[in-house]
């Protein structure tokens, strides 16, 4: 779900990203990978997610367009589990490789 609460976003065997509204309207689709899309996580801007592929590869995205903005070539096999760290910086990638990898995703904090 986005910080929101107004959209979640889903990845599918076809490779895409959706984003829905929570009454089950489709808001967007999103061609970002080349293979099932295995795990997705939104940022607290709410603006942006992650998504992770069997194309092994994490994107980070705009859920409003679908622009990449940065491709994460961190692993050698299917990326299976996306989490945002604490600070809101950085994520975590599981990969059937059997590592997990560190990453900051590049974006500007959020400031309250």
């Amino acid at each position: 779900a986005m910080p929101d609460g107004q959209r979640v976003l889903s990845g599918g065997d076809d490779a895409t990203v959706r984003v829905w509204l929570l009454d089950g309207t489709l808001k967007n689709t999103f061609e970002l990978h080349t293979s099932k899309v295995n795990a997705l996580v939104a940022l607290p801007d709410n603006q942006h997610a992650l998504s992770g592929s069997g194309d092994k590869t994490v994107k980070l995205f705009n859920v409003n367009d679908g622009a990449v903005l940065r491709n994460f070539r961190h692993h050698t096999s299917v990326v299976r589990s996306l989490a945002l760290l604490p600070d809101g910086l950085r994520f975590v990638s599981g990969s059937g490789d059997r590592t997990a990898r560190i990453a900051y995703h590049g974006l500007a904090p959020i400031v309250a």
